[in-house]
């Protein structure tokens, strides 16, 4: 007999495609080449890729009634990494994946720069000689031309990530490397890196043989999977990266075909959890140089932190967890058109601001930030975490309960609701322990702390009083906060530009002392105690 056939069709546009009954929805749309949102990486765990289905669906199990309120399921809401199918079907996806309208920092404070000739260092060819300077996130690519002559930046591209299928956070794309292999996930990073190094020495009106060199950084996953190393000792204690010195190879080596005849050079990592992309942020900051006592974030998901005292300089990283990005969000997104950045309250009311001043469909990061921080002012939330719609403020009106559960409407058709704020409650707990930590083990207090750099897209929109409200930072850092932008970019660029840039980098490497929070054996007690916001 010939085998049952399933069809799946697609909504809006009709794409159709035949699977075999007991396929899960999120295969079929991969299979029909239809983008879904895939925070977990298709694990389970966050119920971001929720669609609306209906047809020949298998019952929802314990697992994924789990994710879905009842409301969602009213609505024949289903998880489509879940949801499997056993004939016909019909999806709409909730929310679609514009990698095109993210809002992406692609530069950072590079202050003055010293530029060696490019002869000097044996890179011959046509004028202009061109460099590229690329950071590779979790999240996105970014690429920046650049003269090498003059060090002057000529323009700048930047695209999603195209691993985001495999998950939004590294453990994820770790996991998804063990099982489809290493290539699967390199070789589109590549494809993109040329893609729009290409394109940018297209815009110049220049081909790739003015291209000599290509530096990069990003953090110490995503570099494994570029240059083909597994990355599954990354996942896993005592967490042994393959390798994290410089690399400094001919492009067409690592996979990059297109490219002419440019050579390769990889910044240095200092640790599995602090990466190239650190020592990059620590460079164009001059960290290392200062005389004052200063620190050091890169805010995502993951938040880096590096602590310099006089005489040394201390990195921990801890597992802020997606939240900061706008995953495990119910009404979450990405910085992208549409999504609310910033919140204020005045006349009663809140006033939102949205990304490229669209109708608001979800919360990013810094506006979900914004909005807690507003509502902890409100009364509204507590300094528990609950929400509250018996105070004597006019937010509390938009408070109400969902199947038992407080939600806000921020605006109708986006809520934050209180396991959304919970998830703000463990990022903002693990930054704010991981500082403090730092700072006893360098035997300073926070009063010491002269100056506040906060690295990468997601802490250059957030603000000062935002992350001291909500205790991230302590509330004297307010006005000792500075912002880098895409410090990583910055400080590729210094390292692109003269081989004095890149002794630094391989000395601040080798010099940043890291400290293990994980094993730290106050860091749980502390963790625990941090989750509470300030009292006022």
């Amino acid at each position: 007999m010939p085998e049952t056939r399933c069809v799946i069709t697609f909504e809006p546009t009709g794409d159709r495609v035949e699977v075999a009954p007991g396929v899960t929805l999120r295969a079929a749309a991969a299979k029909a080449g239809v983008a879904l949102p895939a925070p977990c990486g298709g694990l389970g765990v966050c119920g971001g890729c929720a669609v609306q289905a209906s047809g020949a669906l298998q019952a929802p199990g314990a697992d994924e009634l789990l994710l879905l309120s009842s409301e969602a399921r009213e609505r024949s809401v289903r998880i489509a990494c879940k949801a499997r199918v056993h004939g016909d079907v019909t999806v709409r996806p909730l929310r679609a994946v514009p990698p095109a309208e993210l809002r992406i920092v692609e530069t950072g404070d590079l202050h003055e720069v010293s530029v060696e000739p490019p002869e000097r260092r044996g890179l011959f060819g046509p004028e202009p000689p061109l460099g590229a300077v690329v950071d590779v996130g979790t999240t996105t690519v970014v690429v920046a031309l650049v003269d090498l002559r003059t060090g002057e930046t000529l323009g700048s591209a930047s695209a999603l990530n195209p691993q985001h299928p495999f998950g939004h956070d590294v453990l994820s794309r770790i996991s998804h490397a063990a099982s489809s292999g290493v290539e699967a996930l390199r070789e589109p990073v590549v494809r993109v890196i040329e893609d729009l190094a290409l394109g940018l020495v297209q815009r110049a009106g220049l081909g790739a043989d003015h291209l000599r060199e290509i530096a990069v950084a990003g953090n110490t996953t995503m570099l494994h999977l570029l240059l083909g190393f597994d990355p599954a000792p990354l996942g896993a204690a005592p967490y042994a990266p393959a390798r994290l010195d410089a690399v400094d190879r001919p492009a067409a080596e690592l996979g990059f075909t297109r490219l002419g005849t440019a050579r390769t050079y990889v910044l240095p990592g200092i640790s599995a959890f602090l990466g190239a992309d650190v020592t990059a942020g620590l460079l164009t900051t001059r960290l290392a140089e200062r005389e004052s006592t200063a620190l050091f974030i890169d805010l995502g998901t993951n938040g880096e932190i590096v602590l310099r005292t006089r005489d040394r300089m201390l990195g921990a990283s801890t597992a802020a967890g997606p939240a900061l990005e706008g995953a495990s969000i119910e009404y979450g997104m990405r910085a992208e058109t549409g999504a609310i950045e910033r919140v204020t309250f005045a006349r009663d009311s809140l006033v939102l601001g949205t990304i490229g001043d669209a109708p608001a469909t979800g919360l990013c990061g810094s506006g979900l930030i914004d909005l807690v921080g507003v509502l902890l002012e409100s009364g509204v939330v507590d300094h528990t975490g609950l929400m509250h719609d018996d105070v004597a403020h006019p937010l509390a009106r938009l408070v109400s309960t969902r199947d038992g559960v407080r939600i806000f409407e921020v605006v109708p058709g986006v809520y934050l609701t209180q396991r959304d704020i919970r998830q703000i409650q463990l990022a903002s707990a693990a930054v704010a322990t991981g500082i403090d930590l730092l700072l006893e083990s360098a035997g300073i207090a926070p009063g010491d702390v002269s100056e506040l750099v906060i690295g990468g897209g997601f802490g250059f929109h957030v603000r000062a009083d935002a992350l001291a409200r909500m205790g991230m930072v302590p509330s004297a850092w307010r006005d000792r906060i500075t912002y880098g932008g895409n410090t990583a970019i910055a400080g590729t660029t210094r390292a692109l530009l003269d081989r004095g840039q890149r002794r630094l980098a391989d000395a601040i490497a080798r010099h940043v002392e890291t400290i293990d929070l994980a094993a730290h054996p106050d860091f749980q007690t502390r963790f625990i105690r941090a989750l509470d916001f300030p009292s006022v």
